[in-house]
């Protein structure tokens, strides 16, 4: 009995589960790879785990492998196979190739190589050549070359497996297929010993785990409503045995679903996306078992039951929805299934674990999975009252004794704050700080809008610990402004880096004006790590604006170009912008344009500052320089670290600053420590602490800050 080497592929997270599914249907042992695993079978067994695989997503055969270095040995390996023996001149294949090396640079090189093969292998016998088809093509070649080595292959899956056939149409960012199998298996649903005799999905969007789940219970191969297979035009193919294999499978579905009950509830708010659900649930054949309504998740109350399951793929908040409201929709779903699945067990597919902290109960169970290009994490929970996280899902009118602490010192700095901010005209400022180490967040106000930033806690810290505080902190928010929780931007600060530090953070698009002294702002509270508004600077853009009379001002690293904004109104003869970043140039040109600031002396300038500095000429009577600590965006070349590149920062600065100029340079890493000896020929004063606000005072260390002149002389005239 000929065997055959195989590739079968997976989700990432999914292996071990492919093997222990593979030993059970077809009884060979497999070995796990990242993404697949790799086994010997019969072509029987290939065929089974075509059609009965709810976990694979594609069945790879190999034809061809060995030692290769460069695109001459992909094709002596791919040409040593007769290709005519797989498929003919009149079908139409497709090749997909992986792997890169210093000489094969790219995958488009590497599946040019195969098809030249392939192309003369046909030529040599006939004349007659296969054409490419891209889309719908009868053959599928994939070729992977790593570390020396090149393997070909026959696709004899076809389209990937979790491509059921039953859903055309589904939600938005539906979860596919054969994960929503992993993901009710991880949760037990197909153990023998299962005893669930319920099992609720109160956000169901196309139904696809309820109906993989009442799949699996009545017995349906996943491959029998799919309406094309790889080996159809393989000549290896073996009709007689598929078509055996196949009525048994049929046979198998009819005795399974006679064994249903009606145990399956979904329900969605978007009766539209319910009515796809239905309609994928017939085409499954299970439709008649699957109760579906329309309905909001708080409003499910599923019928009593011994001992059910909830499972459900909650929005990630990464594509859908911003953070802040599925944060919400969390804390929310905890009220639900406190009121209505006490006893259940739940499994949440998470696409963002940190938001379902807003859940009150700590996971037994955790696993790493990936959606697309997101990592996931299914959480199981068992849902009992005693086990809840107290303070995460609040009495009404009540704060536990925590909340009741930190609300406590929110007003009390709130009461130095408010005359201070009444006759400094500040409108926005921090009321809290991590001055409780426990609740290590901060807090800050916009103009009768909250800013609540958590700080990463230690991983010391237990899970339920940092979700109970974080729910604490919230509460204590909500009490003393009085505002609803919705109202409350919620972020978490972690070191950032890469294109994370300037990307999207959500896509509310939460613009809002405030004032800070005569300037109007654009701030945002919810779609970026930062406002847009750094606070902690606000006394030195006071003192830029009162010194830039018609001066020439040069903001480097600008962000939104605040304090460009506040040299201009205070009457700058120029204003020059430089930062890499076009989303926070644009922002800082809206800014100039809500102060009805235009005009060529006001310049923009999207550029790397570092080489910007080392190529820039002119002259600048006032510099302000607050570079990041630390970025290795894609956008610029190398990577800046501020403790080793601030001097050649300074350097050349200094080299643009005017004789009688003064250069502003602040940064916020606590580490920092100026290099003074090598920056000797430049007169430096220390004026962080003479810019650090009284909002600020609980924490001095929030920036450093220095004016550097060319002589003493020139310093002396510059007073904060």
């Amino acid at each position: 009995m000929h065997m055959y080497k195989l590739v079968v592929s997976c989700p990432p997270g999914v292996e071990s589960l492919l093997i222990d599914e593979l030993q059970a249907l077809i009884g060979v042992k497999a070995k796990e790879s990242p993404r697949a695993v790799f086994l010997e079978a019969t072509l029987e067994q290939a065929y089974k785990i075509c059609l009965w695989s709810r976990l694979a997503s594609r069945v790879l055969l190999e034809i061809a492998e060995g030692e290769a270095n460069d695109g001459d040995d992909v094709y002596k390996i791919a040409r040593s196979v007769r290709w005519q023996d797989h498929f003919s001149a009149s079908n139409t294949f497709r090749i997909d190739f992986m792997g890169t090396n210093r000489s094969i640079t790219n995958s488009q090189f590497g599946a040019l190589r195969i098809k030249d093969a392939i192309v003369d292998t046909f030529t040599e016998i006939g004349g007659q050549r296969p054409s490419v088809d891209k889309e719908t093509p009868d053959i599928r070649v994939y070729g992977f070359f790593k570390k020396g080595r090149f393997q070909a292959f026959i696709n004899i899956s076809g389209e990937s497996l979790h491509m059921r056939g039953y859903r055309p149409a589904a939600g938005m960012a539906p979860m596919k297929e054969n994960l929503a199998a992993a993901v009710l298996m991880r949760a037990g649903w197909n153990k023998p010993d299962a005893d669930f005799d319920q099992l609720v999905d109160p956000m169901c969007g196309s139904g696809t785990l309820l109906i993989e789940a009442a799949m699996m219970r009545a017995n349906i191969a996943p491959g029998l409503t799919r309406r094309r297979f790889g080996f159809e035009f393989w000549k290896g193919h073996d009709t007689k045995l598929w078509q055996e294999l196949v009525t048994e499978a049929r046979q198998l579905r009819t005795d399974g679903t006679k064994t249903l009950s009606r145990m399956y509830f979904g329900s969605d708010q978007d009766a539209k996306v319910v009515n796809k659900a239905k309609e994928n649930a017939q085409r499954a054949g299970v439709g008649e078992y699957i109760q579906f309504t329309a309905r909001s998740f708080q409003e499910v109350s599923p019928v009593p039951c011994e001992k059910g399951l909830v499972v459900t793929n909650p929005p990630y908040g990464e594509r859908l929805e911003e953070k802040h409201d599925v944060a919400i929709i969390y804390r929310e779903l905890g009220k639900a299934f406190l009121e209505h699945f006490e006893g259940y067990q739940a499994a949440i597919y998470a696409g963002n674990w940190e938001l379902a902290k807003g859940l009150p109960w700590v996971p037994f169970k955790q696993y790493k999975l990936q959606n697309g290009t997101i990592d996931t994490r299914l959480l199981l929970f068992k849902l009992t009252r005693e086990s809840a996280i107290k303070g995460l899902i609040k009495e009404e009118g009540q704060l536990t004794e925590g909340a009741a602490m930190l609300a406590n010192r929110i007003r009390k700095n709130l009461k130095k704050l408010k005359s201070w901010a009444k006759q400094s005209n500040v409108t926005c400022y921090r009321v809290y700080d991590a001055d409780l180490p426990e609740y290590s967040a901060a807090i800050d106000y916009y103009e009768g809008r909250l800013h609540v930033q958590e700080y990463a806690p230690p991983k010391t810290v237990p899970i339920h610990k940092s979700q109970q505080r974080l729910a604490e902190i919230l509460d204590a928010v909500e009490e003393v402004f009085e505002v609803e929780r919705s109202a409350i931007a919620l972020k978490q600060r972690a070191k950032q880096s890469g294109k994370n530090q300037y990307e999207r953070f959500d896509t509310k698009d939460g613009y809002f004006n405030v004032k800070e002294d005569q300037a109007e702002l654009k701030v945002n509270l919810t779609d970026y790590l930062d406002t847009g508004l750094f606070l902690d600077h606000r006394p030195i853009r006071k003192w830029i604006a009162k010194q830039a009379d018609g001066q020439r001002v040069l903001n480097l690293f600008c962000y939104t170009g605040v304090a460009s904004v506040q040299a201009a109104l205070g009457n700058a003869a120029s204003v020059t912008s430089v930062d890499m970043s076009s989303t926070y140039l644009n922002w800082a040109s809206d800014n100039f344009q809500l102060n009805e600031l235009r005009g060529n002396q006001y310049q923009f300038v999207r550029d790397n500052c570092v080489e910007w500095l080392e190529n820039a000429t002119g002259q600048f009577d006032i510099i302000f320089m607050d570079p990041p600590s630390f970025s290795n965006s894609k956008k610029m070349e190398g990577v800046l670290d501020i403790q080793r590149d601030h001097v050649s920062l300074i350097q050349h600065a200094m080299k643009l600053l005017s004789p009688e100029g003064v250069l502003i340079f602040s940064n916020n890493l606590r580490s920092f420590k100026l290099a003074s000896d090598e920056l000797s020929d430049f007169a430096i004063k220390d004026v962080s602490q003479r810019t650090i606000p009284k909002d600020f005072e609980r924490r001095k260390n929030i920036h450093q800050c220095w004016f550097i002149c060319h002589s003493s002389d020139v310093q002396n005239k510059y007073k904060i």
